[in-house]
């Protein structure tokens, strides 16, 4: 039996969301995939291994090859990285705008972006976090900074909180995909998109392997994908489109992670991710908190062969430090298997970026009153003064376990079809029937979360992909 819908969604991510939405509100036959299973919140609890296993893409363990290898993650379940990030919200800086639309001939209507920006906001509830609930960890490093004199300030969050503050993460699970179904949308999770082929009449079939492991086929007349900076062009590919621009440029915010032990009990009972980042070294370099549950914590620790010293886990916290690199990456094809190889390269630019971001952290760190610091480094070292931090003027980058949870600009947006392989309203240069909604389109790094400039363009380009489709 074959399926059939207008509009067939390709990945339930926070771009993919907003565009499954805004087409179900319109009435318009829509179909959501997603590769990943709809887990909600009261079902495990946050930032443990069980998490990790059931809503992170390979529990985890992927990596863009190159010198040095760096781990990144992505999310495997209905909501993408909405899920699984902390939920940090940041509009992208407008001198960032600046340089992209200089960089790829592009022009962004400031009015209509900061109107999406504005839609988005209200629909996450974006807020900053009781004062009362602002975890030591984050107040530290507020300290810290202070004390040098460095700009760090908190960051909003979407989160929910009701009379008692108690805070809710407002993720694509919690409130766009319940909205979705309740405007008439079609949801498919457990489904993985194999490929996608061209039909004659110029509608499109898209084969899907469900967990039964049959492949049942799905017809429409456009597609918008959103599956991710990795696999939205790994699909592409896999399904035989010949733009070589496909999955070239990949960028990425590399980083580095130091846990910080103190002297005194800095964790309280049931505490999220710090809120504040140090942005006196923006847009190349930016600090901030990172998540601090006994389990990442151990992880941390082990990798270091510290792991001794984690019955001492309530005075511990993890920060990092990430760079908004100049370097790239490619997502390569590789015949018969479903999962691309990606590769990254770092400049010599971005290699003193990332030492000099090690340094600031430790330093501010320091300053904060750490005793200890275990550094993200495969080998048994840890540092107890400014001083040491000297070590990593000499260390091979080699030595460094890097690692980002920010993807993008895989397919990067543009104005002329010879340089970019999406246009500026976000749809294929090599086929105006289908639209990309995520992070790929990304000009360049954004330098802050990408998410919420992700969420903006998606409802930016689905406003006139439905002008397109109802004139069609």
């Amino acid at each position: 039996m074959i399926h059939k819908y207008k509009v067939i969604v390709i990945g339930s991510g926070p771009g993919g969301c907003v565009s499954a939405l805004m087409l179900a509100r319109e009435g318009i036959d829509v179909l959501l995939i997603e590769e990943g299973s709809l887990i909600k919140h009261n079902e495990l609890s946050q930032y443990n291994t069980k998490e990790m296993q059931l809503k992170y893409k390979n529990s985890g363990q992927t990596m863009a090859l190159g010198k040095p290898i760096i781990n990144f993650v992505e999310g495997k379940c209905a909501g993408g990285g909405s899920e699984i990030n902390s939920g940090l919200y940041h509009r992208i800086p407008e001198e960032v705008l600046s340089t992209w639309e200089e960089n790829n001939e592009i022009h962004f209507d400031r009015d209509e972006l900061t109107s999406s920006y504005e839609s988005i906001e209200k629909n996450l509830s974006i807020s900053y976090m009781p004062k009362n609930k602002i975890p030591v960890s984050s107040l530290l490093l507020k300290n810290g900074s202070d004390s040098l004199g460095w700009d760090c300030s908190e960051v909003p969050r979407w989160y929910k909180y009701d009379d008692d503050k108690a805070g809710k993460k407002q993720s694509m699970s919690e409130t766009y995909i319940p909205e979705f179904l309740d405007s008439g949308g079609s949801f498919l999770p457990d489904s993985q998109v194999i490929k996608i082929h061209k039909n004659k009449k110029n509608d499109y079939s898209i084969f899907v392997k469900r967990k039964n492991k049959e492949v049942e086929e799905f017809t429409c007349e456009f597609i918008i994908l959103s599956a991710g900076s990795i696999n939205s062009p790994n699909i592409l590919k896999k399904s035989g489109l010949k733009d070589k621009k496909i999955g070239r440029g990949l960028k990425m915010h590399p980083s580095f992670k130091f846990t910080a032990m103190f002297p005194e009990n800095i964790i309280c009972k049931n505490e999220g991710v710090a809120v504040h980042q140090i942005k006196e070294f923006s847009p190349k370099i930016s600090i901030g908190c990172s998540i601090s549950s006994k389990q990442y914590l151990a992880v941390s620790l082990n990798d270091t062969n510290n792991l001794h010293y984690l019955s001492r886990w309530e005075n511990m916290a993890s920060y990092y430090s990430m760079i908004s690199p100049e370097g790239s990456g490619n997502i390569h094809r590789i015949p018969f298997f479903n999962s691309p190889l990606v590769t990254f390269r770092l400049t010599k630019i971005d290699k003193k970026n990332i030492i000099k971001g090690i340094k600031a952290l430790g330093k501010v760190l320091f300053t904060a009153g750490a005793e200890r610091l275990f550094p993200s480094i495969s080998q048994d070292i840890s540092f107890t003064s400014i001083d040491e931090l000297k070590k990593f003027n000499f260390m091979p980058l080699s030595k460094l376990n890097l690692m980002t949870i920010h993807l993008f600009s895989s397919m990067r947006m543009g104005g002329k079809k010879e340089r970019f392989c999406v246009n500026p309203d976000g749809l294929l240069w090599e086929d105006e029937s289908i639209m990309l909604s995520d992070g790929s389109i990304l000009c360049d790094s954004p330098s802050v979360n990408p998410q919420g400039t992700i969420m903006a363009l998606a409802e930016m380009n689905t406003k006139k992909f439905i002008r397109k489709i109802k004139t069609s």
